[in-house]
C-alpha cells in the first residue's frame, strides 16, 4: 500500500482499486487517478498531463474550492495551456504541435486539484499537485482570465 499525507490527515490509498501515475514537470511533481485520466479525455478531451502545464501560466488564476473542500482542500485554476509550447516546423511536419491533438493552441482550461505530501520510505516529504479534473473554460472563465469580469 502506498501512503499519503494529506495536509490535515493522513491516508492510504489502495492500489487494487486505483492506480495512481505520478510524472514531473518541471520542478514540480504531479500525480492523478489513472481511471480518472481516462474518463477526462473521453468526456473533456483534455489529459492530465496536457492539464499540467497551466501552473507554467504566471497569469493563472487560483481560487480555494470552498464547497468541495470537506475531506481536503481542493483548488480551481484558470490558466492558459499554451505556455511553453514550441512550433517548430521542419519542411511540412510539425513537431511539438500540441494543438493537433487539442484543438485550439491557446486554449484557456480549467483544472481541480489539491495539494499533497507524499512520503517516501525515509521519511522524506515531497510536495505534490494531484490532478482531479481538467476541462477547457466556460465562457465566463475565459472571460474571468481575460479580466472582462
Amino acid at each position: 500500500m502506498l501512503e499519503i499525507e494529506f495536509i490535515s490527515e493522513v491516508r492510504v490509498i489502495n492500489q487494487e482499486e486505483s492506480r495512481t501515475v505520478t510524472f514531473t514537470l518541471g520542478d514540480m511533481i504531479f500525480e492523478y487517478d489513472e481511471r480518472k485520466n481516462e474518463y477526462n479525455i473521453e468526456h473533456h478531451g483534455i489529459s492530465f498531463k496536457q492539464a499540467a502545464r497551466v501552473f507554467f501560466d504566471y497569469d493563472r488564476i487560483e481560487l480555494y474550492d470552498e464547497e468541495n473542500s470537506e475531506v481536503e482542500d481542493r483548488y480551481d485554476t484558470i490558466g492558459d495551456l499554451s505556455v511553453g509550447y514550441a512550433n517548430i516546423s521542419s519542411g511540412e511536419t510539425v513537431i511539438g504541435n500540441i494543438g493537433s491533438f487539442m484543438g485550439e493552441i491557446n486554449d484557456i482550461i480549467f483544472v481541480v486539484y489539491t495539494e499533497r505530501v507524499q512520503i517516501d520510505g525515509d521519511e522524506e516529504k515531497t510536495d505534490v499537485t494531484r490532478l482531479i479534473s481538467a476541462r477547457f473554460a466556460t465562457n465566463f472563465e475565459r472571460g474571468l482570465y481575460y479580466g472582462k469580469y
